[in-house]
């Protein structure tokens, strides 16, 4: 125990001695005509040597501002810098433990006509809504890539999945003197450039989408810009990498982007059993330059990486091609094909709770599946000045897929403990082929904050699909009869849409504005199904069942106008009322009997929008029509045993939703707090009737019904510490909520479902001089399933999760990476495994100059524990998943990046 004190008052007089070698300085600013106080003034300290960055901080409203901490290891001075005044430079004769009072500081303005002597830049400067980093003031280790300088600037924090955050707000892109050399996504750009490169980095809000700023500030994204210290001439940036492993695992790919000054041509090809692309998201987003378009070639065509559940095998390739011709005019082509086989098997437990019983299914499913796809899509976006903007993104999509499945499985209850026995064997082909395109013109007025924008987009859709099913169902039941389907389901849909739009804006008063817009919408559905019975005489589909065949087609007009008043309080403190005058037309036309279902609704909906200093609230409301597939009055049949009747007697959803906002940035202390909350009461929600029997049997229908409502809050709250060159550190606790109301039916019993979720979780990150990262993450997830007016059991669940990782550069040439994580569900039943340890690690040998090559041995699930599980409730049932996931593996592959850079 003695020991245990001693070594306490130790590390106290430690620290106690490391609090004396520091110094705080403090100080007031001033204008000099006007003797206001200038809020939002950089104030740094630096190494007088080198002006590489030993603290800051930001003067408050009144002007105020006070540093402590400063090391006193060598010379420093002070850089005070604000946009339109002249630099305020002093060096410091401190004592060490000291507070040196600075006294008034008065900022003058800059003379357009006067002489700019140039000296040491400021290393952080707050221009309006952009922040400018000097690089010079962060140093980094020779060969370090953006990414390590990112971890150094103040208010950026660099999460370990690679993703950017700015102030405690998202990263939406990363340009390269302005230009969108990778993409909507960074990390690519920020872990293959070199850190030497860059000049400035720039920081400022994403406004490209919003030109005429109708998004609160609280939602909108950030923007980095790397200034480069010259501008491209010719570069080549990309990686190739090889590797394979035990268990026959693989993975090979090779990337390539090439720039000649505004003209970038990439090319991606990659091939794996591994679950994933081979490259990360990112990579195709940035490196490939994919995310240029704004399109969604990603997810559709390239996007491997289940994770969650299955073994995926990838091969993929394409190019893309980006082109800007001066500042007004950029042109981007990108096509990707993707070929992807996923092998899955699994095990559910369902068991539904009934008046009489406790009905248990349990069965095995597989099932593998190969997908063909290919996207093309463009870009056109014309700057022809200042005023005027135009961008035009057509995209095109051929896609094929076929799969096979099989499940065998066995129903019982606490009555019969054998009831049903059932094998299932299916075979699906299907093909989908969709064209969109959208327009966007807008101009800026000649009085100020007027402005008018015009919007159209057109979709054309059309899928069809082949599904074949043997359903061979055993009966040890007198009530249910064994029997043997063989069934052939022609599926066909296709759909159009078009759009048009106009949104006018114009200030009446200094205070008093409008907003004027109006559109109209168009939509065409068909979606027609076949069903057919082997015929035993002919083995041929050709017994047509009539009563699950049906064909539906749906018109649908939108004619909406939304006009709306605002008042500007001030330049922050905005409100808006206004209301949205909508006309619906629908017509669905029936195959059958039933004849065409015309419906027009007028609807007023209220707006109300209150903007502040980092906050905002709005109300709306609308109607959802009812789904295609809910009101064909046909019965489906999923399995011999489960059936699905659409009603075409639906009503449209009607909904009103009220959501907030609030964001708020500390500079001075590196505080961000972000907290969200939504909530939609619904009308006429579309609910499902549910008869299920004793021994299986279920059918099911949807209705309407009124008292839906759903609703989230979350709060996110974060902290830095980065007054160091040597140390970051970050912390970050966010809390977040969910309920979900409806109606429900089961059998004769009519209720209300109550769902509730919750989640808490802590992450820590630390740095230390680039050669230890260290991040770890807790979380607690519960969710709560309750009724009401119905004598039903409530249910829970709960999950723990636990996760660090960790990477070591020591000694030189050496990498080290290492992720742990654990997961903890203890209500899963026998049979399922409660918990998981996953270890990942990795140990790379860095090659030639600046690291190019790197030669690395990973293992994947060292501890063979892997696993995918789910647990749900819903309507007084409990069901259980899991499935088989990418098992433990070692890995030896090689890698080398190319990074070459010319100036002019």
């Amino acid at each position: 125990m003695h020991k245990i004190i001693v070594l306490s008052i130790m590390l106290l007089a430690s620290n106690c001695l490391l609090a004396q070698n520091k110094a705080s300085i403090k100080g007031l600013l001033i204008d000099s005509v006007s003797k206001s106080p200038l809020e939002f003034a950089t104030v740094a300290v630096v190494n007088a040597k080198d002006t590489s960055l030993i603290s800051y901080t930001l003067s408050d409203k009144n002007g105020v501002f006070k540093l402590n901490g400063i090391s006193l290891e060598r010379p420093t001075r002070v850089i005070i810098s604000y946009v339109g005044y002249k630099t305020h430079r002093q060096a410091l004769n401190i004592l060490k433990g000291e507070m040196q009072d600075l006294g008034t500081i008065i900022l003058a303005t800059e003379s357009l006509n006067e002489v700019i002597i140039k000296g040491e830049r400021s290393p952080i400067v707050v221009k309006k809504d952009t922040i400018e980093f000097n690089t010079e003031a962060f140093k980094t280790r020779p060969n370090a890539v953006v990414e390590d300088l990112l971890k150094k600037l103040p208010g950026v924090q660099v999460n370990a999945d690679g993703t950017i955050q700015v102030n405690g707000k998202s990263i939406s892109k990363l340009l390269i003197d302005g230009k969108e050399f990778f993409g909507n996504d960074p990390k690519v750009a920020t872990r293959n450039l070199d850190a030497d490169m860059i000049d400035k980095i720039q920081v400022y809000d994403d406004r490209e989408n919003d030109p005429n700023h109708k998004i609160s500030a609280a939602k909108v994204n950030k923007i980095i810009n790397l200034k480069l210290k010259s501008k491209i001439k010719k570069s080549t940036i990309g990686k190739i990498y090889a590797g394979g492993g035990s268990r026959s695992r693989y993975e090979t790919g090779a990337i390539l982007s090439s720039f000649r000054d505004t003209l970038q041509v990439s090319l991606i090809g990659l091939a794996n059993n591994l679950s994933k692309t081979g490259f990360s998201n990112d990579d195709l987003y940035n490196m490939g330059g994919f995310g240029r378009s704004g399109g969604s070639q990603i997810w559709d065509g390239t996007l491997g990486g289940r994770g969650w559940g299955g073994i995926e095998k990838v091969a993929a390739g394409g190019f893309n091609i980006n082109n800007d011709y001066g500042k007004k005019l950029k042109i981007n082509l990108v096509y990707f094909h993707t070929n992807t086989k996923t092998a899955t098997n699994g095990d559910v437990l369902s068991e539904q709770f009934l008046p009489e019983t406790k009905l248990t299914s349990a069965y095995n499913y597989r099932s593998d599946q190969q997908s063909l796809k290919n996207a093309l899509s463009g870009l056109v976006e014309w700057n022809p000045d200042t005023l005027n903007r135009y961008r035009y993104e057509p995209k095109l999509e051929i896609n094929s897929d076929k799969g096979f499945d099989e499940n065998t499985g066995n129903t019982f209850n606490t009555i019969e403990p054998r009831l049903t026995e059932t094998n299932q064997k299916g075979q699906d082909l299907s093909r989908n082929t969709s064209f969109n395109h959208s327009f966007s013109y807008n101009r800026r007025l000649k009085k100020k904050e007027a402005s008018i924008s015009i919007s159209h987009s057109l979709s054309l859709n059309t899928r069809t699909s082949d599904n074949y099913s043997v359903n061979n169902l055993t009966s040890y039941t007198t009530s249910l009869p064994s029997v043997l389907q063989d069934r052939y389901i022609d599926n066909g849909s296709k759909s159009s849409s078009g759009m048009l739009s106009i949104e006018f804006s114009y200030p009446i008063t200094k205070q008093l504005f409008t907003e004027i817009s109006s559109g109209t919408n168009y939509l065409s559905t068909k979606e027609g199904v076949l069903t057919y019975d082997k015929n035993s005489q002919t083995n041929a589909y050709d017994q047509l069942l009539t009563d699950q065949s049906n064909e539906l087609k749906r018109d649908q007009f939108t004619h909406n106008i939304q006009p709306k008043l605002g008042f500007k309080f001030t330049d922050e403190f905005k409100l808006k009322i206004g209301f949205n005058a909508s006309l619906q037309d629908v017509n669905n036309h029936f195959s059958s009997n039933i004849g065409d279902i015309k419906n027009s609704y007028f609807n007023l909906f209220p707006s109300i929008s209150l903007e502040g200093a980092g906050y905002s609230i709005n109300y709306y409301e609308h109607i959802e029509q009812p789904s295609i597939s809910d009101i064909q009055p046909i019965v489906r049949q999923y399995s011999t045993i489960s059936t699905f009747t659409g009603n075409p007697e639906l009503k449209p959803k009607y909904n009103r939703n009220i959501s907030g906002s609030y964001y708020k940035y500390i500079s001075a202390k590196q505080i961000n707090i972000n907290a969200g909350t939504d909530l939609t009461l619904s009308q006429n929600n579309v609910v499902r009737r549910n008869m299920i029997s004793a021994n299986g049997v279920s059918s099911s229908t949807p209705l309407n019904r009124d008292g839906g409502m759903s609703g989230y809050l979350y709060v996110y709250l974060g902290k830095q510490f980065k007054k160091s060159q040597n140390w970051q550190i970050g912390l970050n606790t966010s809390l977040s909520s969910r309920i979900d109301k409806n109606a429900f039916f089961l059998n004769a019993d009519e209720g209300v479902q109550y769902q509730y979720q919750f989640r808490i979780g802590q992450d820590a990150t630390f740095n230390y001089k680039e050669l230890l990262d260290l991040a770890s993450s807790y979380s607690f997830s519960k969710s709560i399933t309750s009724y009401k007016n119905v004598d039903y059991i409530s249910r829970d669940n709960y999950t723990h999760s636990l996760s660090t990782s960790a990477t070591l550069k020591w000694p030189k040439k050496i990498v080290l990476d290492t992720k742990y994580s654990y997961v903890y569900n203890p209500q899963f039943g026998a049979g399922f495994q409660k918990s998981t340890h996953t270890l990942n690690m990795s140990l790379a040998l860095l090659m030639f100059k600046k690291d190019r090559g790197q030669l690395k041995l990973s293992v994947y699930d060292l501890f063979d524990q892997n696993i995918s599980n789910y647990r749900s409730a819903n309507e007084n049932s409990i069901v259980t998943y899991s499935s088989a996931i990418l098992k433990r593996y070692f890995l030896l592959t090689y890698q080398y990046k190319l990074n070459v850079f010319k100036g002019k």
